[in-house]
């Protein structure tokens, strides 16, 4: 009898292993999974600190137009009077030369 309690514990443990061999399968796969996932999210997050990155350097490039900007309207108005003083004088000689003034 004892050898049959003895056989019965043994095939009880083997099949105790076997699904011990099983789950350490489905955890074998589960943890493949998670490191795909993590270097997934690893290579997301250095995309995403290049995009940082890429709009840190337009937004420089932004704020170096902008502080151009009152020069060049100053320009603008500068150059809208000579153009206007142009014309002006442009009309002036014009009636001279007609007879008008």
């Amino acid at each position: 009898m004892s050898e049959d309690l003895l056989s019965h514990k043994l095939q009880v443990l083997h099949e105790d292993v076997g699904e011990m061999k099983a789950v350490l399968k489905d955890l074998t796969a589960a943890i493949t999974k998670l490191a795909l996932i993590e270097e997934r999210q690893t290579q997301a997050a250095a995309a995403q600190e290049r995009a940082f990155k890429a709009l840190e350097r337009v937004e420089q490039r932004v704020s170096a137009l902008e502080s151009y900007v009152p020069a060049n309207k100053r320009v603008s108005v500068w150059l809208d009077r000579a153009t206007w003083g142009a014309i002006g004088l442009l009309l002036m000689f014009v009636a001279k030369k007609t007879g008008l003034a």
